[in-house]
């Protein structure tokens, strides 16, 4: 566990002169510490970097997406994203939001990989999913607000095995048997999006967390295919999270 940690660590802190007179290896054992402490948390900011929260453009009915980064580059979630679009805006009755439901899937490979090279980890499991709706409605020709709902469900679980002289791996001189633990949480969705040309707009959207009382948010830029943006976790262990999603819609 201390090795994936560790090479997680090296893939987002990049030294440079600019900041060699930072202690990195204090810094270092202080984040591995907070992710410790709350491990679901931790890989929780990374699913939100995957889950698509945002409405369908006007005019289209289904769309996919996945994460590229830091969702399947580097953490190796490979997942899966969709939407479905219940009924356009207006078409009902005037004045009836467009209705979207969606939902996504994800499973870590790294986790998996770590029980065939591991010495020390029996069995590894990362996965999550998440399902809810978008309510999205016209405010003028160039403003489109949306709100919505989701539940997301994170499942975590590490299994340790005692090495060649019958000793478990340590912590800050603890014995680890296992981490099994998780997240579940609900989650209400704002947001506000403005059109920049034919299938690009600007995305700001505001999360809050029913459960850990705890609010993200985000910004983006979307295009015909990809997304990028960023997104920010004020009680997350890496506050800010630079994402890139690709996604198709019909």
């Amino acid at each position: 566990m201390k090795r994936l940690i560790l090479i997680f660590l090296a893939l987002f802190l990049v030294k440079s002169p600019a900041f060699a007179s930072v202690d990195w290896e204090s810094k270092g054992m202080q984040i591995v510490g907070e992710i410790i402490a709350n491990p679901a948390g931790f890989f929780y900011d990374f699913q939100q970097d995957l889950e698509g929260t945002t409405p369908l453009p006007p005019g289209k009915r289904f769309g996919i997406q996945t994460g590229l980064f830091p969702t399947t580059i580097p953490m190796t979630y490979t997942n899966v994203s969709a939407k479905v679009r219940l009924h356009g805006e207006g078409r009902i009755a005037p004045g009836v939001p467009q209705l979207d439901l969606i939902g996504g899937y994800w499973d870590m490979l790294a986790a998996k990989m770590a029980t065939k090279d591991s010495e020390t980890v029996d069995k590894a499991k990362f996965g999550g999913y998440y399902v809810g709706g978008i309510l999205s409605t016209s405010v003028s020709p160039r403003v489109r607000t949306f709100w919505g709902y989701k539940h997301s469900v994170l499942k975590a679980k590490l299994d340790f095995k005692p090495d060649a002289q019958g000793q478990l791996p340590q912590f800050m001189g603890t014995d680890l048997n296992d981490i099994d633990t998780g997240f579940k949480d609900d989650f209400f969705i704002a947001g506000i999006e403005t059109p920049k040309g034919i299938g690009k707009l600007w995305s700001i959207q505001l999360n809050y967390g029913l459960k850990t009382q705890v609010f993200s948010s985000k910004v983006s830029w979307y295009g015909k295919y990809f997304e990028l943006g960023l997104n920010i976790y004020p009680e997350g262990v890496l506050v800010v999270h630079p994402v890139w999603n690709f996604h198709l819609n019909f």
